[in-house]
């Protein structure tokens, strides 16, 4: 199993930034620092619970071999079907690491206002994007197989600007689809700002940040039917379906035609607040500790654990 990047532990805090006794398990624990780390975090008082954000974790695959199920209290998930990953034991809340995207945040008129799609470099400017990821685990997690063939057909039957962001290291040219490395954040919701739709063939993907980021550009999205997280964000508000490269050309021009509101209707269920409560709701009958004025809680990679450089697409 390849390291996860960055931190696999998310901090519970109130509102204003308040630890609280809470940490959240989003990958397997495979190096010392986070092992140790672990262990410095059980010995401060904490709790755990789990959430899904890493391929299948915590399912028998993706994990390493800590049993999760005596350590996690409780988790929240974005399967469809629980209990092929997680463990029998504690009770599940239905919600994901990426319904906390801030709309406020990820705003199309900040994104305008830092220079928006009209400052993207024309190589960059498309009305399909994908994006992919050159490490080994990222590159599962995005499906680039599947991705190919798509993306292989829609430019040869369509005329639509193709981009794929960050593909693996061994993506071949594909004609009539622009390749490019890995870009910084803002420059990469600039990009999407600007595109059509976002194209999302994964499948092992549990939690998937830039799906809700697009939604919440007013980007409606084309995602594989068979994705394991992320399948609650596609509605007739937001985007459609496919089921394989049969029918992704078709399914792309439906939904370039089709007029969504996914910003509106993210900001409607998701967000910070409404899933901070949700999260609050799994926390507090397991704790009566937990401050009784708190409206919702927020999570923060854990600052003690070694984390990624500047955000880079993923």
């Amino acid at each position: 199993m390849n390291p996860v990047v960055g931190t696999p532990f998310l901090r519970v805090t109130g509102p204003g930034g308040e630890e609280l006794p809470w940490v959240m398990v989003r990958a397997p624990i495979v190096s010392r620092a986070h092992h140790l780390r672990l262990a410095e975090l059980a010995r401060a008082g904490n709790r755990f619970a789990g959430a899904t954000s890493y391929l299948g974790f915590p399912g028998a695959h993706w994990r390493d071999e800590r049993d999760y199920g005596l350590l996690c209290e409780a988790w929240m998930h974005c399967f469809r079907d629980p209990d092929r990953f997680l463990p029998p034991a504690g009770p599940r809340l239905r919600t994901g690491e990426s319904d906390f995207t801030d709309p406020l945040r990820v705003d199309p008129a900040r994104v305008a206002a830092a220079g928006g799609a009209a400052g993207v470099a024309p190589r960059l400017a498309a009305d399909v994007v994908h994006v992919s990821g050159r490490e080994p685990w990222r590159g599962e997690a995005k499906n680039w197989p599947l991705a190919a063939r798509c993306l292989r057909r829609l430019a040869r039957e369509t005329k639509l600007r193709i981009l794929v962001v960050d593909p693996p290291a061994e993506a071949e040219p594909i004609p009539g689809v622009r390749l490019v490395g890995p870009l910084r954040w803002r420059q990469l919701l600039a990009v999407i700002a600007g595109a059509g739709c976002l194209f999302v063939p994964a499948v092992l993907d549990a939690s998937p940040r830039v799906l809700a980021e697009a939604l919440c550009l007013d980007v409606p999205v084309v995602v594989n039917r068979e994705i394991i997280g992320g399948w609650h964000y596609v509605n007739p508000f937001t985007g459609a379906f496919f089921d394989g490269d049969d029918d992704a050309v078709e399914t792309v021009r439906a939904v370039l035609g089709a007029g969504q509101r996914p910003r509106a209707w993210f900001s409607a269920n998701h967000g910070p607040a409404r899933a901070g409560a949700r999260v609050l709701s799994l926390l507090r009958p397991l704790d009566g500790s937990l401050p009784e004025h708190l409206t919702h809680v927020l999570l923060t990679p854990d600052g003690g654990s070694p984390t990624p450089t500047a955000p880079v697409t993923r």
